[in-house]
């Protein structure tokens, strides 16, 4: 199968497959893999389907680590929670960030910084050499990978459908943008490192407007089990949601009640 549009597999009607769709081999889950980005070798975790069907189109997720975090840790959290509900329908990638962070050395408004190109090089070699449904392409980080995220959707807003942010804020730069992007946020009010609400509210009301949402105030939450928000009147497929809880800065709150994976795998597994 060439890149083109499919009617079938897990991306469904109008999915869009990759130049890796069909191919007689690809490669395996592994850790540590390396790739060249700007004469740098750079580092990821690579999750392939057990299953996995090379004429099937996937669900692409970029799953990326918070400062001082790294690959692994996110692969120990099974990506955030996401791999085993994801029931095979999904190949994730955790990138690691240079010195564990991810300021996105060398942007500026005409060009992607370290960061911006390790992503679209993984990008490239993920549509490659794997059936990539190049319609759902999605990033999901807490903390500083939740900035990353929300640096992607700036500079990717033709290649994102969507994003999901924990915790997160501005830290790793945003370039001009008017691509709509699905944007999904959660955010705990008692934050003591991304402060609420001058972390997190901005970002998640920066790609409402840009979704074309009418405006829509973030609900007070009394526990650190979520309240949501779904800003009315988006443009078509760029669904803007945004879930506060009372906690300080943790990715997955609520005890034995946790609950952001999920409600990060309903917002996703809509596309």
């Amino acid at each position: 199968m060439t890149a083109g549009t499919s009617s079938g597999g897990s991306g469904g009607a109008g999915a869009t497959t990759s130049k890796g769709c069909g191919a007689a081999s690809w490669p395996k889950s592994k850790n540590d893999l390396t790739i060249m980005v700007g004469g740098k070798a750079r580092t990821y975790n690579l999750q392939v389907p057990d299953d996995y069907n090379p004429s099937k189109p996937y669900r692409l997720i970029f799953a990326i680590h918070w400062l001082n975090g790294t690959a692994k840790n996110v692969t120990d959290g099974k990506y955030y929670g996401l791999l085993p509900l994801s029931e095979g329908s999904t190949i994730f990638v955790a990138p690691q960030g240079i010195n564990n962070g991810w300021s996105d050395t060398g942007r500026s408004k005409t060009k992607g910084g370290q960061d911006v190109d390790l992503m679209q090089a993984l990008l490239t070699e993920m549509e490659n050499t794997l059936c990539i449904d190049q319609t759902r392409v999605f990033s999901e980080g807490f903390s500083m990978g939740g900035s990353m995220s929300y640096a992607l959707a700036c500079a990717f807003g033709s290649t994102l459908r969507g994003v999901a942010v924990h915790s997160g804020g501005p830290m790793s730069g945003c370039v001009d943008h008017d691509t709509p992007v699905a944007y999904f946020m959660t955010h705990g009010t008692n934050d003591s490192v991304c402060t609420y609400p001058q972390y997190g509210v901005p970002q998640v009301e920066d790609f409402a407007k840009v979704n074309g949402c009418q405006t829509a105030t973030l609900p007070t939450p009394t526990s650190d089990q979520g309240v949501c928000v779904d800003y009315p009147g988006c443009s078509a497929g760029h669904p803007t949601r945004g879930c506060t809880f009372v906690g300080d800065h943790v990715y997955n709150p609520g005890g034995g009640k946790q609950w952001v994976p999920a409600e990060t795998w309903k917002f996703i597994s809509q596309f």
